[in-house]
């Protein structure tokens, strides 16, 4: 892949779309891209930050781990999704590793390239907070749901909102497009394994979902933002 091809797949993205397309442009100059195998770490917590960084391939999982040892999936990104923006605003280490999930290629522009495209493009410090909002605001809807909703509303809410990130209409339902297990599932909603399986068992029983290996279809989805209260 060169970098004209990675900027026909970031300019579909929310994001960049709304960034100037001087700005643009300096990005994807900037950028170096890689491939990355399954389970490749691109930055564990800890680490330095180190730049800017852009899904062009398969996908990556911002990942967290709870003081009782629980994973917890903070995020999932799918091409044209920018990601690593905290560390490039405050200068401060990682809080959470982020893992490919299957192979995936990836942009990476480094602090010293976005530095010197801030100097340059005054305006393009507002939009690195513009992304860092739009994350906060997702990770916030969550956490709300986590402090006050019951376990199947919490299950609810995030089975809606993977749908309307990556849902595909198919003739049975929405086909949630991700390899999604149930312990990545559980780690999003914050419960055991167990806990969740039952709970995925109601809603099967209830007709409002479907579940084949790693796929999961909502089959109303009408029904299941009720449940969460929307």
């Amino acid at each position: 892949m060169n970098n004209i091809e990675a900027g026909d797949i970031l300019e579909t993205g929310t994001w960049m779309g709304a960034l100037s397309p001087a700005i643009r442009t300096a990005l994807l100059a900037a950028g170096r891209i890689r491939t990355l195998d399954d389970g490749t770490a691109i930055y564990r917590t800890g680490d330095p930050g180190e730049g800017l960084y852009a899904m062009l391939e398969g996908e990556v999982r911002l990942i967290g781990h709870s003081e009782a040892g629980r994973r917890i999936v903070y995020l999932i990104l799918r091409p044209g999704d920018w990601f690593g923006e905290i560390s490039v605003l405050d200068g401060k280490p990682r809080f959470h590793d982020a893992i490919a999930f299957g192979p995936c290629t990836i942009l990476h522009v480094d602090t010293g390239q976005i530095d010197a495209i801030a100097a340059e493009h005054p305006r393009f410090d507002r939009a690195i907070g513009a992304l860092a909002c739009s994350h906060q605001r997702t990770a916030l809807a969550f956490v709300e749901q986590a402090l006050t909703a019951s376990s199947e509303s919490r299950l609810a809410f995030i089975l809606v909102e993977l749908a309307g990130r990556w849902g595909v209409n198919t003739v049975r339902g929405v086909e949630i497009d991700l390899r999604l297990s149930q312990e990545d599932l559980a780690a999003m909603v914050g419960l055991s394994r167990q806990s969740l399986a039952a709970l995925l068992g109601r809603l099967r029983r209830e007709g409002l979902i479907d579940t084949r290996y790693t796929r999961l279809t909502i089959l109303d989805l009408d029904r299941l933002k009720l449940r969460c209260g929307r």
